[in-house]
């Protein structure tokens, strides 16, 4: 409306339409993928998958998201078998690193493990951004908690809980810090049954 009435050039207009249309395309998918986790979760066609090779193939779609902000990127993955949908593991490892990336620092750390731990496939994201405020630590895991309402949904977290609760998993976001009580980064720690051969 405000381009229509000429309150703003057309470039400002354009970008402003943009970024809305960005914004609602995102909210479509991840609406669409908790439709899908609930679809999945009552008729599960599910498989023995190894989750190092899952989140290293997502590592890899997302490397010019990396590249683009000259990450210090490290992936160490082991293999670790899971029973799960390939979908789920997928969107989950995206999920996980897409909120790593968007929120490292440029030039920061950024790391991806994968291991077996205790009897379970354990996967960790470790960035160098500005972590979770206090404020927002409990609803984190909410529908449309977004940290930064501007630049995100708040679904993401959302899906991530549901897929690996799905699993039979858990998930959890904690900050580190430095012995000053500084924040240095966020770590996502997710744990998996590993699958029963």
């Amino acid at each position: 409306q405000s381009a229509r009435r000429g309150d703003l050039p057309a470039a400002e207009a354009l970008a402003d339409i943009g970024g809305t249309v960005e914004r609602a395309t995102l909210l479509a998918n991840q609406m669409l993928s908790l439709a899908k986790i609930e679809q999945l979760r009552q008729q599960p066609e599910w498989e023995t998958l190894d989750l190092g090779e899952v989140v290293r193939q997502v590592a890899l779609d997302l490397s010019p998201l990396v590249a683009d902000k000259a990450l210090d990127f490290e992936l160490a993955v082991q293999p670790a078998a899971v029973h799960a949908h390939r979908w789920m593991l997928t969107e989950l490892a995206r999920n996980l690193l897409h909120n790593a990336i968007k929120h490292s620092p440029a030039g920061g750390g950024l790391a991806v493990r994968v291991a077996v731990q205790d009897g379970r496939a354990l996967l960790r994201v470790s960035d160098a951004g500005p972590g979770i405020p206090a404020e927002l630590r409990q609803r984190l895991f909410a529908p449309f908690a977004a940290g930064d309402v501007a630049r995100g949904s708040g679904l993401g977290l959302a899906i991530c809980r549901e897929i690996v609760h799905t699993l039979g998993g858990d998930i959890a976001l904690d900050n580190r810090t430095a012995p000053d009580g500084r924040v240095t980064g966020l770590d996502a720690l997710v744990r998996l049954p590993l699958a029963r051969h």
